[in-house]
């Protein structure tokens, strides 16, 4: 693939976990469902400013979807 063809639009589509909790939550799920599983899930972030959002996405990733994600990994 081209690297002009990569844009904030694709790595949305393809790559990023972008999205309300509901919509993170059905993304994982897909990737869980296509890979046959997997053990950990790991975040990664390199742009800390502002650290508020990144603190609230941190958030609303612990409290809201992976509550939403416990029966995958059978807790």
């Amino acid at each position: 693939m081209p690297d002009e063809d990569i844009t904030s639009e694709w790595m949305i589509d393809n790559t990023w976990l972008v999205g309300s909790p509901q919509e993170v939550a059905s993304k994982i799920r897909a990737i869980y469902e296509k890979v046959g599983g997997f053990g950990v899930l790991l975040t990664m972030a390199h742009e800390w400013e502002p650290r508020t959002e990144w603190e609230r996405s941190n958030r609303l990733l612990a409290e809201e979807v992976m509550p939403m994600l416990s029966d995958l990994t059978g807790a």
